[in-house]
């Protein structure tokens, strides 16, 4: 095993700030050093959504690393609520108040008498795990506040959507739509809803865990509310879109409708058609994909099944509980597999791969240009690239995008670009 000197994934801090955010009414105090609170600031304020940022701060200064700050985080708990009304306050304590240790948990406990709102605390100091376990543990937690209902609404749960990813509300909408065409509702997004939605998820019949994050928060929901749990591939291309449908139709014991599956995958083609010539000349060009487990391996195997690139290098920036599992099953879609790897040893990888395209995220734009290749900003986090449209990556209307998406990315560039 390498030592890792500059790892691939954030720290558990990140992890739970991606879930919290996605609570629509939420408001997250980073109770740490400034540090800590500006780089979780900044990864949402450099993102596509920005009339949103819900992370604050404490007040945490250096001299309470001294006498401690629990008394700075029961003022910010109460002034944030004053201020912002919100129904859930999360205070995430980082690596230094941990160590002092401050009883978020306590001051927590004072403060539910005197404000009306829920409370979450969680330790989230960087030597306490990596971003994918502060997720899992945040999705768990939230469990904890679910109202149960004894009649199932024959609606499901979607888990898994993190509303930080490139192009998330359009592959929200492109999902939406698809299930509703097959008459499938959706109870409430995991997290993408509002708290008295996700308090209100024991309604549906079925949760449906995309790529396997979120899997923890399934579990408990099965074992807590009797709610069964089927975990699906994300949605890339006309492959993995049809066997998303035909899984939640069989989670529900129902049939898909053919026909619509069939209009659906005309209208495609139809599409691909029109740029039939830009894919026949990047057909079989070694490429990388570099991203986090619940999406990589799905973005990987469409890329390799359908366009015909080949994919030399898959790196897992991020882990989740599949991924052990997609692991030891194999998959011949992709050559070598690095699991949360350097990124030293990755990117000599990569050199030595000769990859002409990398998928990946915007820390990838360093090694993209040394290597003259072209990059695609598909992985968490993209912070030089906006998404202000419905255009999806995912589903039906995804896959033509993201198609449109990679050819673009090649032709226009220069030849000076690709020969230096």
């Amino acid at each position: 095993m390498s030592l890792i000197y500059d790892p691939l994934h954030d720290c558990k801090l990140v992890g739970a700030l991606r879930a919290i955010h996605g609570i629509r009414d939420s408001i997250t105090i980073v109770h740490g050093r400034t540090g800590c609170h500006c780089g979780a600031l900044l990864l949402k304020t450099l993102g596509s959504d920005q009339n949103n940022v819900r992370v604050v701060g404490s007040g945490f200064r250096s001299s309470d690393e001294v006498y401690g700050a629990e008394g700075r985080l029961a003022s910010a708990i109460q002034l944030y609520y004053e201020y912002f009304k919100p129904q859930l306050i999360a205070a995430l304590n980082c690596s230094a108040p941990v160590i002092m240790g401050d009883d978020i948990h306590g001051v927590a406990s004072l403060m539910k008498e005197k404000i009306p709102a829920d409370l979450i605390t969680m330790d989230t100091g960087g030597y306490e795990g990596p971003a994918w376990i502060g997720y899992e543990e945040t999705l768990a937690k939230v469990t904890d506040y679910m109202i149960p209902h004894e009649r199932p609404s024959g609606k499901i749960n979607l888990i898994g959507i993190k509303t930080d990813d490139i192009n998330a509300h359009g592959d929200v909408i492109e999902i939406k739509r698809m299930l509703k065409d097959q008459g499938i509702e959706i109870n409430t997004i995991l997290n993408d809803a509002n708290f008295d939605e996700i308090k209100n998820a024991p309604k549906a019949s079925l949760n449906v865990v995309l790529g396997g994050d979120g899997l923890a928060c399934a579990r408990i929901m099965r074992e807590r509310f009797d709610i069964p749990y089927i975990t699906v591939s994300f949605p890339f291309g006309i492959k993995k879109s049809i066997e998303f449908l035909e899984s939640v139709a069989n989670g529900l014991d129902r049939e898909i409708d053919t026909e619509l599956v069939d209009r659906e995958v005309e209208l495609v083609k139809d599409g691909i058609e029109r740029v039939y010539m830009f894919l026949q000349g990047i057909y079989a060009m070694p490429v990388a994909v570099i991203g986090e487990a619940g999406r990589a391996f799905d973005l990987a195997e469409f890329l390799s099944d359908e366009l015909g690139l080949n994919v030399k290098i898959l790196a897992i920036s991020s882990k989740n509980h599949l991924t052990s599992d997609i692991i030891e099953d194999g998959n011949d879609h992709f050559g070598r597999v690095m699991i949360e790897p350097d990124r030293f040893e990755m990117n000599d990888a990569l050199k030595k791969a000769g990859v002409s395209a990398i998928f990946g995220s915007t820390f990838e734009k360093k090694v993209a240009s040394d290597l003259k290749a072209s990059l695609i900003r598909i992985s968490y986090p993209v912070l030089d690239e906006v998404s202000i449209t419905d255009m999806p990556y995912a589903g039906f209307k995804g896959t033509l995008h993201l198609c449109e998406t990679i050819i673009n990315s090649i032709i226009t560039r220069t030849l000076e670009e690709v020969e230096g």
